[in-house]
């Protein structure tokens, strides 16, 4: 299949193509949970990304090169190209979302690609905007190829977040039977207690935070030291969300 940009997904079923990645499973295996620099304190105080999405955007490049490898790596439900500037400009990285504006136009419950034809898929905090959640794992193992890649970053503690609704949150042990046709590599709590606790005092205004500068810098004041001890460490009873990278089981 090739996309409307020129990019070929590669061969469909039948093809004895298997994919080939830059990092070995063996070596995946290993990855700890990214934790936040000292400095995002800083960052922070000055209005600047929320723990959460700190957090989810070091998993996402600790993770990500894990799909690098000569045939293109599909976002499912991107919310714009932002992720696209994780990977190296070498790499192939095709966005899509039901809506028009992505690489592709694609229905996470019903891709309109061919069955194992995908070497790598990554969503991100994307899911629970999709009641049918079964019918997108169904589709993901469909359409990657056997020794194909998928990593998924959800929600877990998270607040409601419409685009254009917002459904569910996952917890690790539904996320462990819903992958269980896959193979897990790697499987990282996102956040702990005083990261929650920071996101609850981080107003934005992009999020309609009504509150005026001076309060807003104020609680963010009073969550520093919380922050400052949870940029260490995850805990998966307080985490914001869980990160997956899962490999396709070969086919019996």
């Amino acid at each position: 299949m090739t996309t409307p940009n020129g990019v070929s997904l590669g061969q469909p079923t039948g093809s004895a193509e298997k994919p080939q990645f830059k990092v070995a499973a063996e070596e995946l295996r290993k990855l700890a949970a990214p934790t936040l620099p000292l400095s995002f304190l800083w960052e922070f105080l000055l209005d600047g990304r929320t723990p959460a999405r700190a957090v989810s955007d070091a998993a996402m490049r600790a993770l990500v090169p894990a799909l690098h490898g000569a045939k293109p790596i599909i976002e499912l439900g991107a919310g714009g190209d932002y992720y696209k500037h994780f990977v190296p400009s070498e790499q192939p990285y095709i966005t899509s979302n039901l809506a028009p504006g992505s690489d592709l136009e694609l229905d996470m419950t019903n891709l309109k690609l061919d069955n194992c034809s995908v070497d790598a898929l990554v969503s991100v905090f994307a899911l629970e905007h999709v009641y049918d959640f079964n019918a997108v794992f169904a589709e993901q193992e469909r359409v990657l190829k056997p020794g194909g890649r998928l990593l998924l970053i959800v929600p877990f503690l998270y607040y409601y977040h419409a685009a254009p609704d917002d459904f569910f949150r996952f917890s690790a042990s539904a996320l462990d039977k819903l992958l269980a046709p896959f193979d897990i590599l790697v499987k990282q709590p996102l956040g702990n207690r005083w990261l929650l606790f920071s996101e609850f005092l981080h107003e934005k205004v992009v999020m309609g935070s009504r509150m005026g500068f001076f309060a807003r810098l104020a609680l963010r004041g009073v969550a520093l030291p919380f922050l400052a001890a949870g940029l260490k460490s995850h805990d998966p009873r307080y985490a914001f969300g869980f990160a997956y990278l899962c490999e396709k089981k070969a086919q019996q």
